[in-house]
């Protein structure tokens, strides 16, 4: 049992040591307060880590390099450290990485950090933009697209994408059409084709989707795959355009013909019957209850949901009320309704698919609906 005993402990104080962050790497937490929200606790970390005589590993430069860009937005300060990395540590397996970024900041603030300035203005405004006025946005993201410095072309693509992700979709599709015109050869350029077809996509201007999608280049086999991709997003658009089309005609002609219906048994009725014919038929007595259980269900089951229930549900009355109220007015004054009754049958029938249709896809719910009768429910 000692024996056993001091294998335990032996197991628990080793697995503790491995758990325990090494105090030589990070002696005062600072990879903590890289990740802090205020921006002058970053700063001072980035400060200690950087110092001179500060004993700072390569995984905790790149760190402070990392959150030099995606926190303070200072490119220039976070190549310089980057440029540190590749001196002091050749081997180390953040290097790679620190080439790489060194590499794709390099352009941006110049050989010797004269765009330096430029490059963190274009690093502020893509970091804070959602807090800045919209109309400073739009300036600022002008100016800097229509400076001469390399990284123009970046910046032109970065308001055509906040363009379009604020809702801007016809400025948007102007700014990725400049890009693409201005810098033909740049990465930038491919960047801004893909981001016009889904601009398109998000306008639901499918025409014009498919047809810009039919433009974009497929030399690599992943340019391929997304073309196919964004192809199919458009034809599949077009699609769906066209069945809610065909469901909003088939929707006005079945509700036009049931009120016909309902018009003309009242008419052919005895004058001081024909206020009968708008009385509530049985049916709706049973299924009104049914409806407003269905509907609380899902406001209170899968808000996401609701609207769609709701909407089938209350169409579904709409119709059966028409149909039942008709067809209560024939057969109070003798009239023969079996062939009218597997008409409204089949105008019920139709309208109630095609609300359902209209419902599901006005609310996005078509794709989830299709995913849940392919691979199950979620669990």
């Amino acid at each position: 049992m000692r024996a056993v005993a001091i294998a335990v402990a032996a197991a628990l104080t080793i697995s503790v040591a491995n758990g325990a962050p090494r105090t030589g790497d990070d002696p005062r937490g600072l990879t903590t307060a890289l990740g802090a929200e205020d921006a002058g606790v970053v700063d001072r970390a980035v400060a200690a880590i950087t110092a001179p005589s500060a004993p700072a590993s390569a995984d905790l430069l790149f760190a402070a390099a990392r959150a030099c860009e995606d926190r303070l937005g200072d490119p220039g300060r976070a190549a310089a450290i980057y440029e540190r990395i590749l001196a002091r540590y050749p081997d180390a397996r953040v290097t790679t990485q620190s080439a790489r970024r060194l590499a794709e900041l390099r352009p941006l603030i110049g050989a010797h950090g004269e765009t330096a300035a430029l490059a963190s203005e274009l690093a502020q405004l893509t970091a804070h933009a959602d807090t800045f006025d919209p109309a400073d946005v739009l300036a600022r993201g002008l100016r800097l697209a229509g400076a001469a410095w390399p990284g123009a072309p970046a910046a032109a693509l970065w308001l055509a994408d906040w363009l379009r992700r604020t809702g801007r979709l016809v400025e948007a599709q102007v700014g990725y059409a400049r890009v693409a015109a201005r810098w033909p050869d740049s990465p930038q350029a491919r960047e801004a084709q893909r981001g016009a077809v889904s601009c398109a996509l998000d306008a639901q201007d499918w025409p014009r989707a498919s047809r810009l999608a039919e433009r974009l280049p497929a030399t690599a086999p992943a340019d391929r795959a997304v073309r196919d991709d964004l192809r199919h997003a458009a034809a599949r658009g077009q699609r769906r355009a066209r069945a809610s089309s065909a469901s909003w005609l088939v929707l006005a002609i079945a509700l036009a013909a049931l009120l016909a219906s309902l018009v003309e048994a009242a008419l052919r009725s005895p004058r001081g019957a024909r206020r009968a014919a708008l009385r509530p038929p049985v049916e709706i007595v049973f299924l009104a209850p049914v409806a407003a259980v269905l509907v609380g269900v899902a406001l209170t089951a899968h808000r996401l949901i609701a609207p769609a229930v709701a909407t089938i549900s209350l169409g579904g009355l709409a119709v059966a009320y028409l149909s039942g109220a008709t067809l209560d007015q024939l057969r109070r004054h003798g009239r023969r309704a079996r062939l009218r009754s597997v008409v409204h049958v089949a105008l019920c029938l139709a309208s109630v698919v095609a609300l359902a249709y209209l419902a599901i896809s006005r609310d996005n719910l078509l794709d989830a609906l299709i995913e849940t009768v392919r691979f199950g429910p979620e669990t």
